[in-house]
């Protein structure tokens, strides 16, 4: 029976309530709002399917892409977050009659994993989410189609991808599975009340999200909100939910260990930024963004090499260089107990979550700030 002691030690998956037998196991939300597996030792029969299928008890040995690529797909990259490779291979899977699975933004915010069969529905899948998607029974509708002999294509991040996998228990030539470089999983619990938060300091509910809006620019990307006749879009650096993401203070636990990267979720394909294009690929240089792709299984490269793709191929460990979802592991902040241990009491919860974030500066503007202190002094010294 899976018994969670240690929460580093569970990713959320949700393998082990897909397999067992009983049903006897059910996800429950803890206080930093993460949801966790809980059985129930009346009905559990002690098969010991949960424990054979969670991909942390077992994992997967660290593997290497076979190889990796710059790409972009022009007619799709304004929709995409990067460099527009995932609508166009969910493209081809639609043409090809088969099923795509994604994480979507509901109409109350939260984020959760679905089904698509047309492009409109795939659309619906586009562009980053950074909240742990809910699964619901998704990996037994995944099962049910490859039973049926119908074409998959499961996308999501690496601890998802790994429970797919470890909940199949054997492999499928109409599968491709594709993760993306995660860094890691903020709170959907935090993520909601956050929602409700900006709700009310717009005085509306919230019609649209968008994390990454890159309408000023790839690099410098925006976090968008649209309320009802407002739009307001702020630097994702002067966002509080966004800033405490990329500073990796809302993280799942398990994130900061994560088990599932380095190629050990069994993906077919990788998708990721090419942060260090101008180095890697510099014709893809001009801030719309651009995509690196590695394919890490015979099946994922023939997939991709069928996707009429403009493909650049480029060194793997350079290209990886510069971003933080191929770490190894992640860094746990210092005061992440002391952040969460107040997120339910606050009473002005984007205060709250602004006075955590550590402000950075760059060089320039280091420069730029002692530049203007120095002639502030001069002049009261000319006085």
């Amino acid at each position: 029976m899976i018994r969670i002691t240690d929460k580093t030690r569970c990713t959320g998956c949700t393998a082990c309530i897909t397999s067992c037998p009983r049903q006897c196991i059910v996800m429950r939300r803890d206080r930093q709002g993460f949801d966790y597996p809980v059985a129930n030792p009346d009905l559990c029969i002690g098969c010991g399917l949960c424990e054979s299928v969670c991909p942390v008890l077992n994992p997967r040995e660290t593997a290497r892409p076979m190889a990796a690529y710059a790409a972009r797909v022009d007619e799709h990259v304004r929709e995409s977050s990067s460099g527009g490779v995932f609508p166009r291979l969910a493209e081809d899977m639609v043409g090809a009659g088969g099923i795509v699975f994604g994480a979507v933004m509901n109409p109350d915010l939260t984020v959760g994993h679905s089904e698509a069969r047309t492009m409109d529905e795939v659309r619906k899948m586009t562009g980053s989410k950074y909240v742990q998607s809910d699964m619901y029974s998704v990996y037994e509708d995944v099962k049910t189609y490859l039973e049926d002999g119908r074409k998959v294509l499961f996308t999501g991040t690496p601890c998802q991808v790994a429970g797919l996998n470890s909940f199949l228990g054997k492999a499928y030539e109409e599968l491709i599975t594709v993760d993306v470089a995660c860094h890691g999983a903020p709170s959907p619990g935090l993520w909601e009340k956050y929602a409700a938060a900006l709700s009310r300091k717009y005085g509306t509910s919230i019609d649209e999200v968008r994390f990454r809006d890159k309408s000023s620019g790839w690099r410098k990307y925006s976090f968008t909100v649209k309320a009802g006749d407002t739009t307001v879009s702020v630097p994702y650096v002067k966002d509080p939910f966004m800033a405490l993401f990329i500073q990796d203070m809302t993280l799942r636990p398990s994130c900061y260990s994560c088990p599932a990267r380095e190629g050990r979720s069994g993906s077919d394909l990788t998708l990721a930024d090419l942060w260090n294009v101008a180095e890697a690929a510099p014709a893809f240089d001009d801030d719309r963004g651009v995509s690196l792709v590695l394919a890490n299984t015979g099946k994922g490269m023939k997939f991709l090499e069928e996707s009429r793709i403009a493909l650049h191929e480029v060194d793997p460990e350079a290209a990886a260089r510069k971003n933080s979802g191929f770490a190894g592991q992640t860094p746990c902040p210092e005061r992440r107990e002391e952040f969460f241990s107040g997120i339910h009491s606050a009473k002005d919860l984007i205060s709250y979550m602004s006075g955590f974030v550590v402000r950075t500066w760059s060089l320039k503007k280091c420069y730029e700030r002692i530049h203007t202190l120095l002639s502030k002094i001069k002049r009261r010294i000319a006085r």
